[in-house]
């Protein structure tokens, strides 16, 4: 009988694609030293920890933008009071957060507020470094139009363009809205009037020797200001 005939050549095995080479993670520009405030736009004398606000905002963007890791403003424990901060992951969006509650109240966005523009340069010079700004306050949801408003009128958000935090219907909390915000960016600085507006266990301590470990973020990450509404009655 005839010879069986021989097996065809297997196929060639395709070719891989090529291996994309990988991407290289994007690197910010660096940051020029910049001085606030403007002499050509100065602030009121009351207003110095909001200049100080504003630089530490700038200088950590100086410092994100180089690669270094960043501490946030919020304490890492919910309940420690031994003032250790989370760390910020790289690449992290950072921002910068002001309370408007006066102390004991709740913000009233005024009808006709006063244009600061020297306030309005320091909230600019944190925008052009990547740094985001948040407005926090108690008030409902429904008054989000009236404070957007306020903060375009008052030069102090021209753009509508920041970040506003609202009490929803169910009354989550301001420290349940920080701690929402830090979960997906780096708070860099808190801003406000007293002190629970940065943590409220501040308003738990039963004497103030109990808060001497988160205590020294005052001035380093927590910045206690006035009002930037110059006709916000307190």
């Amino acid at each position: 009988m005839p010879a069986p005939a021989p097996k065809p050549a297997p196929a060639p095995a395709p070719t891989p694609p090529p291996i994309p080479a990988p991407v290289p993670a994007p690197v910010r520009a660096a940051l020029p030293d910049v001085s606030y405030p403007d002499p050509n736009r100065p602030i009121a004398p009351e207003q110095a920890n909001f200049a100080r606000f504003v630089r530490y905002g700038y200088a950590s963007a100086r410092a994100a933008a180089a690669g270094e890791e960043l501490p946030s403003a919020v304490l890492a424990d919910p309940v420690a009071l031994d003032g250790k901060r989370r760390r910020c992951a790289k690449g992290e969006q950072l921002v910068a957060m002001i309370d408007l509650d006066p102390a004991g109240g709740q913000f009233v966005p005024p009808a006709a507020p006063a244009a600061d523009p020297g306030l309005a340069i320091g909230l600019a010079v944190l925008r052009d470094a990547g740094v985001e700004i948040a407005w926090l306050s108690d008030l409902s949801t429904d008054q989000s139009g009236a404070l957007r408003t306020a903060l375009e009128q008052s030069g102090l958000d021209p753009r509508g363009q920041d970040i506003i935090s609202l009490r929803r219907e169910g009354g989550d909390g301001k420290q349940a809205r920080r701690d929402n915000l830090s979960g997906i960016a780096c708070i860099i600085a808190i801003a406000g009037d007293e002190r629970p507006d940065f943590d409220e266990r501040f308003k738990y301590l039963l004497n103030p020797e109990a808060g001497s470990g988160i205590e020294p973020l005052i001035g380093d990450g927590w910045f206690l200001i006035p009002s930037l509404f110059r006709n916000q009655e307190k």
